[in-house]
């Protein structure tokens, strides 16, 4: 959704590895723990639910949030 000429600022970079690894520890800690309670307590759907929900809110609004901050960051910098 940026446009072509900020694909290569290092501060644009920066922001989507952050944001990048944030997902993929989301993900890598949600289906982690989603095979720990499958295997402990397979018949918890409820709980089973619940990681997969945050395993997808938490980066969300991580991503919402870090996205601003460091917008308003580069804002205040210029």
């Amino acid at each position: 959704m940026a446009p072509r000429e900020v694909w290569d600022h290092p501060l644009f970079r920066r922001i989507n590895v952050v944001i990048t690894t944030v997902w993929a520890a989301s993900f890598t800690a949600s289906a982690l723990a989603g095979g720990l309670l499958l295997h402990y307590a397979p018949h918890a759907t409820v709980a089973l639910i619940v990681i997969k929900v945050l395993g997808f809110f938490v980066p969300v609004a991580f991503t919402v949030r870090y996205t601003r901050m460091s917008r308003a960051r580069a804002q205040q910098a210029a």
